[in-house]
């Protein structure tokens, strides 16, 4: 078998050469086509930006030389010309002004941004272009005023008796070309547009800083060099690029469209170094292939233990929620006789007291068998107060039993903790599961101690409020940080196959989710480790729920009769638990009917009317459920209250909708009050 492997890695190894060498010829033709064509590309839309902006220019042009035939230009009446240009600006809305030159004066006349008024010296940039103009008389497209004006200027020259008279100009917005220019570059990339002085009209970058300002050495120096082409630059960002650039044989303004060098230098670099790793690539490769392989066969192993532990820990869940039904359907009909025994025995105090012990334990069991479907996480968390000192004191003698003789157990308890929001059975089988985690961190024997105190929460995933911290700690082997990174993964265990699952911790943690609060581990190699749970502080008004006793003594209030006879029909496959539904029932002064199916419950239903149907939930043939729904057909309205030990709460209830659910096991004054109630709500 492993020479068989043997062969097939290296057959795979032989046909991947020949596949490597032919990928990297074509990857050397394949790149270098891919420059010539992002090059080609590139300039192509530096042309096609060139020209939308020559285009905006001559169109801005063309309107301007509408105003160079102006009789009142021509005749000097300067102020009505003045209001005359205005109405053409606001035709314009991308022209800031107009001004108007006296070619001979060298002055400025007026300029629409301030009132009519006496003339004024040219700026830098206007007196360029007057001297440009007085050498062509042609129209022109003029340079960018530098920061703060920020405006492009075109001129159109009016002329009087064959000499130069007037130089209109128009102040554009940079917006326009800005517009133009994002319109052709490819988004993501740096682009500008730069007038004949090589300064910024537009930008793809830094837009509103940069307008008006010189652009870098790599830009002029293209624009003196020649009309179009490529060159490398670095962008005032500091980004290295290859540019495409194309001149404007009439506005000498350009477009400059920039490439990342990767995109350039990367196809040809890349060409050549694909040849010369052909060679080292089938090396890797068959390397590769062996330790995918390899992995691959470990990660199989791996997969195949934690399924099996997954599966052994699946079947104990089921065997124990299965366990757990039976017991509680078996309790009830203990802890309802016994209910009813010790009800008729007042007189008696030694027959009293011996049904008051056994009361007592077999509400311990019950207890046991919640701890159960806790642990077979079939039922839900029931998140209320839980006092520690009570959980605490109830579990000490099982952690001392868990973790052994050799581990000094100690518990401390801040009186301002001493109640937290959580589940009672969910919080114990926590602390357990910490507490043999623990244990097994210390072969050797140690310190494991559990504490609560009040806690200053910074964990920004918990809404604000006040919080308690449940620690437990040991003096243990530790966690290194990856291990502790890991710790609360499901399935994620550092113990051999066989002895740990590696959901423990990810319980826990469940546990601290769904109480509202969060988990913390903090651990050192060779310092051992501290497991946090931080859980809601209850209300100081919240009702923590008493202990056995406590209800043992609750339970000598008879529940509230119903003021008349009503009829009852109890369902239940348990003849134990039906006898004792009925009895009760029938000594609180109810009428009743039982039958140990559906079938017999919905004859009885057609044969009288009834005021509450009592049924367990899981029974043969027709579960209580389906036999609520089709009772209601039959006698629409009908109150229904179900029993039920069944493990999965959630199915429960899903299936029961909005019936009322009284969980087993129960006593006589639980069903008593349960029934009153639903009756009561039944009165008008």
């Amino acid at each position: 078998m492993r020479f068989f492997r043997r062969s097939l890695i290296t057959l795979g190894v032989a046909a991947t050469l020949p596949t490597v060498v032919f990928v990297a010829v074509g990857a050397f033709y394949f790149l270098r086509a891919e420059r010539a064509r992002v090059e080609a590309d590139t300039l192509g839309r530096s042309e096609i930006a060139t020209m939308l902006v020559d285009g905006r220019l001559r169109r801005d042009l063309a309107a301007l030389g509408v105003l160079t035939s102006s009789v009142d230009l021509a005749k000097g009446n300067m102020r009505e010309f003045y209001f005359r240009v205005r109405r053409v600006q606001v035709a314009n809305p991308a022209w800031r002004t107009i001004i108007l030159i006296d070619a001979v004066s060298g002055q400025e006349l007026f300029d629409l941004r301030r009132p009519f008024g006496e003339p004024t010296p040219l700026s830098e940039v206007h007196a360029r272009a007057l001297n440009d103009i007085r050498q062509s008389a042609l129209p022109m497209a003029g340079s960018i005023t530098p920061p703060p004006e920020k405006l492009a200027w075109v001129y159109a020259p009016v002329s009087g008796e064959g000499e130069l008279r007037y130089v209109l100009g128009a102040g554009i917005e940079p917006q326009a070309f800005q517009d133009l220019l994002t319109a052709v570059a490819v988004p993501g990339t740096t682009a500008a547009v730069v007038d004949r002085q090589g300064q910024f009209v537009a930008r793809t970058l830094n837009f509103e800083s940069r307008v008006g300002t010189p652009a870098t050495e790599f830009v002029r120096r293209a624009i003196r060099e020649g009309s179009s082409g490529f060159y490398p630059g670095t962008t005032y960002e500091g980004l290295k690029n290859y540019t495409a650039f194309h001149t404007s044989s009439w506005s000498q303004w350009s477009a400059h469209l920039a490439v990342a060098s990767a995109a350039i230098d990367a196809p040809t670099t890349w060409s050549f170094v694909a040849a010369a790793l052909a060679a080292l690539g089938t090396l890797v490769l068959g390397g590769t292939l062996v330790l995918l392989m390899v992995r691959d066969m470990a990660e199989r192993r791996r997969a195949e233990e934690t399924l099996r532990q997954s599966q052994k820990m699946e079947a104990v869940g089921q065997l124990t929620g299965g366990i757990a039904h039976d017991f509680n359907n078996l309790l009830t009909a203990v802890i309802g006789n016994l209910d009813l025994i010790r009800n008729r025995v007042k007189d008696n105090e030694r027959l009293r007291r011996l049904a008051d012990n056994a009361l007592e334990a077999s509400r311990r069991g019950a207890k046991l068998a919640s701890q159960l479907l806790a642990f077979s996480r079939s039922q839900r968390m029931a998140v209320g107060p839980v006092n520690l000192q009570q959980l605490f004191n109830g579990i000490s003698g099982l952690l001392a039993q868990s973790v052994g003789p050799s581990i000094d157990v100690r518990m401390e308890l801040d009186p301002d903790a001493r109640v937290v929001m959580s589940d009672s059975n969910q919080l114990e089988l926590a602390l357990l599961n910490l507490a043999v985690n623990g244990r097994d961190a210390m072969p050797g024997g140690g310190k494991l101690i559990i504490s609560a105190r009040r806690a200053n929460v910074v964990d920004r995933h918990l809404p604000k409020g006040d919080y308690v911290q449940l620690s437990v700690t040991d003096t243990g082997v530790g966690m290194t940080e990856e291990v502790r990174a890991r710790a609360i993964d499901p399935f994620f265990t550092t113990k051999p196959v066989g002895q740990g699952t590696g959901l423990g911790l990810s319980q826990v943690y469940a546990v601290a989710r769904e109480s509202g609060g969060s988990l913390y581990i903090d651990s050192e190699i060779h310092q051992g480790t501290t497991v946090c749970l931080v859980l809601p502080l209850a209300p100081a008004d919240a009702v923590v729920p008493v202990a056995a006793p406590a209800v043992l003594e609750a339970a000598e209030a008879e529940p509230e009769l119903v003021t008349k006879s009503a009829a009852v029909l109890v369902v239940d496959d348990d003849k134990l638990v039906r006898r004792f539904m009925s009895e009760s029932l029938r000594s609180l002064g109810y009428e009743v009917r039982d039958t140990d199916n559906g079938v017999d419950a919905l004859i009885l239903l057609d044969a009288q009317r009834f005021d509450l149907l009592l049924a367990d939930f899981a029974m043969p043939g027709m579960n209580g459920a389906e036999l609520a729904k089709a009772a209601q057909m039959k006698q629409p309205g009908l109150p229904v209250l179900i029993v039920s030990g069944y493990a999965d709460s959630a199915a429960v209830e899903a299936a029961l909708g909005t019936a009322r659910q009284l969980r087993k096991p129960f006593d006589m004054a639980e069903l008593g009050a349960a029934v009153a109630e639903l009756l009561r709500s039944r009165e008008p």
